[in-house]
């Protein structure tokens, strides 16, 4: 029996195992704010509509909207419908990675995958219905391409990872940011003649993609709402954005803090150890290396993007660095094991890293604070023949009712002469909005008589004094 056949069946247990653990949150948690905007897509009724809807999100690419339609018009607006996607890309990304580990090569791949799989970053957007796990599988896929271009430059392999690279772009922009480290940190290499030749592979088919993307960006982006729903700053943590890169790696809790830092500085190390002699070979040097560059450019890049917009940094943008990391960190961790003999400060140091990794995806499991459907179905009992519904902030508010309770459209107000009014406000409502809501009926005379929270948003009655 081969050593490939054998480590079938354990590949085979640990990513089956991962897909029970999966599944058990997809069907469980409720479907979250931007889930559902992205799901609204699926019920434009054409292609020129569904692109336009697209357009709107910041930052979009519009492939797994196309990708995530039938299942959501198979199952509605199901959870499964919306989140089965992912839940597919997450275990073919499993597979994908391992396949990576083998080719750096890291001596145990099967303990890089179970810390992969576990990462709470990586836990959290496979059981989304958004399109980072997709963006996710086409960035292994993309690194699996640039170590074959390293080990062989050829034009067919070139040209694949270029394409790669290209349907990264047209599924989240930042996916690609990996591929722009790979290719700067590999000029420390540029001494040998193989590295030489190899960059001039990689140069062109590194910006290949961003001019075939450049225009779609330049088309959606006068398009760009500049309304769109984000996590409100008490969804998420608000600190110095520094601080929330580093959060954002280990989901949430005070634990995040450890795990991301654990990761960081085990990345860190890991990279330092290709100019120290820690790696087996030249050309796994030079495969870490280039890996850390990966790490370095995606965080560099979205913070400061995050920094000149003023946006806070969100866990997704931590994603495509977290394959590099997972890998760097068991690489260091086997270079401790080889070089100074202390195989047990690894073990315990692996334990620990899957020991966080399990916190922070028990307290992920257990918020609950936002269940806008629950909310939804609220809403037109509180509706009396003379009454109106007002969704509060408007915009995209509407939508957002609308699409679980589409009978709510009859009975939205169109003027002020109804006796009672129903305010309607999700989740994501800023505290200011919500004052101005009220006021504006309390200065109608409007006063309330009964207000309900339910799904992190809140539901109020007022009626008109005589």
């Amino acid at each position: 029996m081969t050593a490939k056949s054998r480590s079938a069946p354990i590949l085979i247990l640990i990513v089956a195992a991962y897909s029970v653990l999966l599944l058990a949150a997809v069907l469980t948690l409720p479907l979250r704010i931007p889930e559902i905007l992205q799901l609204i897509a699926a019920h434009q009724h054409s292609l020129d509509s569904v692109l336009a809807w697209v357009a709107q999100v910041p930052g979009s690419g519009p492939l797994n909207y196309f990708v995530q339609l039938p299942f959501v018009l198979l199952w509605d607006n199901a959870r499964l419908g919306a989140r089965l996607p992912s839940l597919l890309f997450a275990l073919g990304s499993c597979f994908l990675f391992f396949r990576l580990a083998k080719r750096v090569p890291l001596q145990n791949p099967y303990l890089a995958l179970l810390l992969f799989s576990l990462l709470p970053v990586h836990y959290r957007f496979a059981t989304e219905g958004r399109p980072f796990e997709q963006a996710l599988f086409f960035l292994l896929l993309a690194t699996d391409g640039y170590l074959q271009l390293l080990r062989a430059p050829k034009v067919m392999t070139a040209a694949l990872y270029s394409f790669l690279l290209l349907l990264c772009l047209y599924t989240d922009r930042a996916s690609y940011l990996p591929a722009v480290g790979y290719m700067l940190f590999l000029l420390a290499f540029v001494n040998r003649i193989h590295e030489r030749r190899v960059l001039w592979f990689a140069l062109p088919t590194t910006v290949a993609p961003v001019l075939l993307f450049l225009p779609y960006y330049l088309w959606a982006r006068p398009q760009v709402n500049p309304n769109w729903l984000f996590d409100p700053p008490n969804y998420r943590f608000d600190g110095s954005i520094y601080l929330q890169a580093l959060h954002s790696f280990g989901g949430e809790g005070t634990t995040a803090y450890i795990l991301s830092a654990l990761l960081l500085i085990a990345a860190a190390a890991g990279a330092w150890g290709c100019f120290r002699g820690a790696a087996e070979t030249f050309s796994k040097r030079i495969v870490l290396f280039c890996l850390f560059g990966g790490v370095v450019s995606t965080i560099m890049i979205e913070l400061f993007l995050d920094s000149w917009n003023g946006y806070l940094f969100s866990p997704n943008q931590a994603l495509w660095a977290a394959p590099a990391i997972v890998i760097l960190v068991i690489a260091v961790l086997e270079w401790l094991t080889r070089r100074w003999r202390v195989p047990l400060v690894s073990t315990v140091l692996v334990i620990a890293l899957l020991a966080l990794c399990l916190a922070g995806n028990v307290r992920y499991l257990q918020n609950r604070t936002e269940d806008f459907q629950e909310e939804a179905a609220l809403v037109a009992p509180e509706l009396t023949s003379g009454s109106c519904v007002v969704f509060i902030s408007e915009g995209l508010s509407r939508s957002l009712f609308l699409l679980f309770q589409p009978d709510l459209e009859n009975r939205e107000c169109l003027n002020f002469f109804h006796r009672q009014v129903v305010l309607a406000s999700h989740p994501y409502v800023r505290p200011d909005q919500q004052q101005d809501g009220e006021s504006f009926f309390r200065g109608l005379n409007f006063h309330e008589i009964r207000r309900t929270r339910a799904g992190g948003g809140q539901i109020i009655v007022m009626e008109q004094g005589q």
